[in-house]
């Protein structure tokens, strides 16, 4: 029997793999030895965890073991990002239009600091065109950010070729790989990045722990000081539980990501099939290819979003970004790609993992049937 509720909101976090807890607990309350502290058993034991797991991560992305820093989650690592790289006065820095907001604030604030920001329109479906990066490019542009996926509408960008724009005019690229790493191949070279961030609670791994890839050669500044852990970049005791639980998912996501990819994108799409077939004022926002496979976001005309997941007792969904569904705000994802903030304000997005199944899927759709009908009533009853 399927337990209740049903979890559809693994955009905004995944449960931690039990296998994951396991390779934690030793360093909890056994190993749990400060890395820093090389001096006795207890320290090296940690540190040699420490570098275990790094390159186990590196070799994940692609990437070199020194590349790679410990941070505690993709906020921190885009903050450091924006904060670290040089940037004097009259320098020009460019986003896209569909960012996560630790992206776009921190990028924003720049300005007052004298820096220039363009944010950079994407189509209707969310990408970035390698055209609109051309003709945004200056002179004094020293940092373009793109994100690797979106998690509210699940468009992958075309990375690779906007970073190699950027290699070509000596701009230092970073994408923001919160919601990739983990479900689609982001091999550093192949994506030509300079810096990537990411973070463990997305692929089955534990919150609070992430990371920052920093090319060989590539500078930022430290915005933390102290005891000058992780190359001088992230000063404080490095959460060894974390990372060694971190590394644990990304093995895993090594030896199941494609599968699992693959029967995501199928149970997605007869969802997609099944909801525009079978629920009139239906429509979903982003692409059909290029998606995020567990990803789906669709609104529901004459309903607002709040009253469909509220009315859905039986499933765990949000609307939009996790982060700024808090604020009861329009999707500024969905206003980017030209949706209305009528239809905007009625979407809900549908997060698939692992632990999902055809049957509730079927279940979904089946609910979906029964409460739209009777809010769309309540939104035109006279009060």
């Amino acid at each position: 029997m399927t337990a209740l509720p049903i979890y559809l909101d693994h955009h905004s976090t995944t449960p931690c793999d039990k296998r994951v807890v396991e390779a934690m607990l030793p360093y909890f309350s056994d190993d749990f030895g400060n890395p820093a502290a090389i001096t006795h058993t207890h320290g090296r034991r940690a540190a040699q965890a420490l570098d275990e797991a790094r390159r186990s991560i590196s070799s994940f992305l692609h990437a070199l073991p020194q590349e790679i820093v410990f941070t505690g989650g993709a906020t921190e690592a885009n903050n450091l990002v924006f904060a670290g790289v040089d940037m004097p006065r009259g320098s020009h820095v460019i986003i896209s239009g569909v960012e996560h907001k630790s992206v776009l604030v921190p990028a924003t604030r720049l300005r007052d600091k004298g820096v220039e920001v363009s944010i950079l329109a994407v189509d209707g479906e969310g990408f970035v065109s390698v055209e609109s990066l051309l003709s945004a490019l200056r002179d004094e542009t020293v940092l373009v950010s793109v994100m690797a996926a979106n998690g509210e509408i699940g468009t992958i960008q075309p990375v690779g070729e906007l970073a190699r724009v950027c290699r070509d005019r000596s701009v230092l690229f970073h994408t923001d790989a919160t919601q990739a790493v983990g479900k689609i191949d982001c091999h550093v070279d192949q994506m030509q990045c300079d810096l990537l961030s990411f973070s463990a609670h997305k692929f089955y791994g534990p919150k609070g722990v992430g990371g920052l890839f920093v090319r060989q050669g590539v500078r930022l500044s430290a915005q933390m000081s102290g005891g000058g852990q992780e190359s001088r970049l992230r000063s404080g005791t490095v959460n060894v539980p974390g990372v060694v639980g971190m590394s644990r998912a990304l093995e895993l996501r090594a030896a199941e990501m494609a599968d699992e990819s693959e029967r995501l994108t199928g149970m997605r799409n007869d969802l997609w099939d099944r909801i525009d077939s079978e629920i009139p004022g239906s429509v979903v926002h982003g692409p059909r290819r290029l998606r995020l496979p567990g990803n789906l976001n669709v609104s529901f005309e004459g309903v607002d979003a709040e009253s469909t997941i509220h009315a859905l007792r039986h499933f765990s969904l949000s609307s939009g970004s996790a982060c700024s569904s808090a604020d009861r705000e329009v999707s500024s994802v969905l206003r980017a790609i030209g949706v209305s903030d009528e239809r905007a304000s009625g979407s809900v997005r549908i997060g698939l993992g692992k632990v999902n199944g055809n049957e509730e899927m079927a279940m979904l759709v089946e609910d979906l049937k029964l409460v739209l009908p009777r809010l769309r009533e309540l939104s035109v009853r006279p009060v």
